[in-house]
Order: C-alpha cells, then structure tokens, then sequence
C-alpha cells in the first residue's frame, strides 16, 4: 500500500527517509499541505502528532476537504479523544490505552496475540469488503445465503465475521444472508482476497 508521510522536521524526515518512506515535508495542520498531499485520493489518513490540539487541527481539515476518507487519530487523553471524535474523527487510538490491552491480553491470552503477530508476518491478511448501499449494484447478492454464494468455496478466503450496522456477527454460518451495507471481515491470502474482490465485483 502507497504511504505517504506528513513531517516538518529535517531531522525526522531523514529519518523516515532512511526507511525507504516517500516524505513531504510540511505542516499537516494546514489545508494545502493536506491536498498537496493527496488527500483527495488516500483511503485512510493517520494524525500521529504529539500534540492532541494539532491532531485536532488536521482531523478537522482533512473531514471538511474529504469527507468520506478514513481518519484515525492519536489521543493521549479521554477528553482529547472525545474532542477528536467529535471533530470527525473515524478512530482514534491512545497509546497507553492500547498498550495496556496488550498487555493485559498477553496476560491472559497469550495464543491469540501470538497469532495476531503472527498473521502480520505470514503470507495471510484480514480484508475488509464493504457492500454498496445501492440495492442494483447488489442485487446479485441480496437474500442470497454464504452456503448459495460458496464464496469461500471459489475464491478460498473465510469469511469471518459480518458487520450489519452496529451488529456483529462472528463466525456466520451458511445460512447467514448478504445485504446492501454490510461489512464483511475476510481472512485470505492476497490471491484469494483478490479472487473474491473479482467475485463480488461493482457490489462493493
């Protein structure tokens, strides 16, 4: 995936550099840097700042230039979060916070982080497929069950969970059935995730 990072300091832009990252050097809490940027074309936006008040700054930018673009911002406080949701933020993660539940559950389930660690190195990803709103674009796929579609059968990905809105369904079995706006959480390798992107085709 293209990335694309954000940074005024010479110091750190080498540094990213170093990695092999593309840099921009600029200011991120101002518009034109934003679409300088790309903003325009970018699935998800990061603002990992060190300040909640300049995080807040290019959240608000980036949701009043794009408004259907994927932001996920860092927050070091409660009140900071709120704020940034408000301001339209997508995500917005804590770094103390995350870093507890880590820990907490490596603690208490050391084989399921293992596992998240160890899908990050392997050959396997978890995909996300948004079905259109449109009722003609999936037609194809409305009242049709998982069992009918045999997506999993024909592209090798498993289908692992089924967002409706606010509901999750984990685990959904055959008799489950496909509707406009659902959020399908996929496990495949890039071929196979490739393969059932080709099968659901203009439904997503």
């Amino acid at each position: 995936v293209p990335v694309l990072v954000v940074e005024l300091d010479p110091i750190n832009k080498l540094a990213a550099e170093e990695q092999g990252l593309k840099v921009l050097q600029a200011d991120a809490t101002l518009d034109e840097t934003l679409l300088e940027a790309g903003l325009e074309h970018c699935k998800s936006l990061v603002a990992a700042l060190p300040s909640n008040a300049a995080n807040l700054y290019v959240v608000l930018s980036a949701r009043s230039l794009q408004p259907h673009c994927r932001l996920i911002s860092r927050a070091d406080s409660e009140e900071a979060a709120i704020k940034l949701k408000l301001a339209g933020a997508t995500v917005v993660v804590s770094p103390y916070v995350a870093a507890g539940r880590t820990m907490a559950a490596t603690a208490l389930r050391p084989l399921a982080v293992d596992f998240m660690d160890l899908l990050a190195g392997a050959d396997f990803e978890i995909e996300e497929f948004r079905l259109s709103q449109d009722p003609l674009r999936v037609r194809n796929l409305i009242k049709r069950s998982l069992s009918e579609l045999q997506l999993g059968r024909r592209s090798g990905a498993m289908v692992l969970a089924i967002r409706d809105g606010s509901k999750l369904m984990a685990n959904p079995g055959g008799e489950v059935e496909l509707s406009p706006g659902q959020l399908l959480v996929v496990l495949g390798s890039k071929s196979q995730l490739s393969k059932l992107r080709e099968l659901l085709g203009q439904a997503l």
